[in-house]
């Protein structure tokens, strides 16, 4: 009787081996994390960026506000670190003050953490004058310490649709450069 309870407390002791070598050195940690708890912890930074053509006949200028928030969160298996996703709004207020204008925007976005380390940096064109959300996905294993530093720089171009007789186009071209720093929420 001795030696069976012997012999269990062995394989209960090598089972308990087996599934911390599992668990730290075969991928064990990894797919607890993906399939139980959720997915992997990341950074999530989300730039809204809103619009507001000034004086509507004719265009003289546009205004962007720009809001950064920055959250820790557990993505889903699937989530491309360092993918910008990037949601419209319903309007393009551009083209809404200036029917058949040409609108060119260029956002360069640059993510720092507390260390100064560079996490993103992003050269992104749009040719619509709607809001955009921009969301992006930064592995927490990266990032170090409690803030971030967002640096946007904006160049937009608006080309205003000419009557006849005008011999060259109306333009309208802003440039915006902003640093934000940020907590990152938990």
């Amino acid at each position: 009787m001795g030696s069976s309870r012997a012999a269990v407390v062995v394989l209960l002791l090598l089972l308990a081996v087996g599934a911390g070598i599992w668990y730290l050195a075969l991928g064990g940690r990894e797919f607890i994390e993906s399939t139980v708890l959720g997915g992997k912890e990341a950074v999530e930074v989300e730039l809204t960026f809103t619009y507001t053509p000034v004086a509507t006949s004719p265009l003289r200028d546009v205004k962007v506000d720009i809001s950064v928030s920055a959250r820790r969160v557990r993505v889903r298996p699937g989530i491309e670190f360092k993918k910008p996703m990037v949601k419209e709004g319903p309007e393009d207020k551009i083209r809404a003050v200036a029917p058949g204008a040409e609108v060119y925007f260029r956002k360069v976005i640059t993510i720092y953490d507390e260390e100064g380390n560079l996490l993103f940096n992003r050269t992104m064109e749009f040719t619509k004058g709607t809001d955009k959300t921009i969301i992006i996905y930064i592995s927490a294993d990266e990032v170090r310490g409690d803030k971030l530093l967002i640096v946007v720089d904006i160049y937009i171009r608006v080309e205003l649709p000419t009557p006849r007789g005008v011999p060259a186009p109306s333009a309208i071209e802003v440039s915006i450069h902003r640093e934000v720093e940020t907590s990152i929420q938990r």
